[in-house]
């Protein structure tokens, strides 16, 4: 099996104020590719981050590599973000988007929720 991995900068701004930046920052992906919404999610979960709002990735980079250690799960991880603040969305169509697949929702206030199941 090819081992993948994916090298990006990012800013990771944080709800609370202040933010995070990295460039040429690698980490291993289970497959041999990535959304930026979901590795947006998977940078998040990987680092453990608390209070993360936007996060701006450029320059990424598919890469083929050997795994340093084995990808996390990203089963049920974010998918796509949604930005509140940007996005005149009603309540029906987040909840139309978010039966298809979880969602990162950033609230208009700064903070950050994700929508990953919906029971009717």
């Amino acid at each position: 099996m090819t081992s993948h991995r994916v090298k990006f900068d990012f800013v990771v701004h944080f709800s609370n104020g202040g933010s995070l930046s990295a460039q040429d920052f690698r980490l291993d992906i289970p497959g041999a590719d990535i959304s930026d919404d979901a590795l947006a999610a998977y940078l998040i979960q990987d680092m453990r981050l608390l209070m993360a709002g936007r996060v701006d990735i450029r320059n990424k980079q598919i890469i083929q590599e050997a795994h340093k250690r084995g990808a996390i799960a990203v089963a049920g991880l974010p998918q796509a973000t949604v930005d509140l603040s940007a996005a005149d969305m009603p309540a029906s169509a987040l909840l139309a988007q978010a039966r298809r697949q979880p969602l990162r929702v950033l609230a208009a206030d700064g903070e950050s929720y994700t929508v990953s199941r919906l029971v009717p």
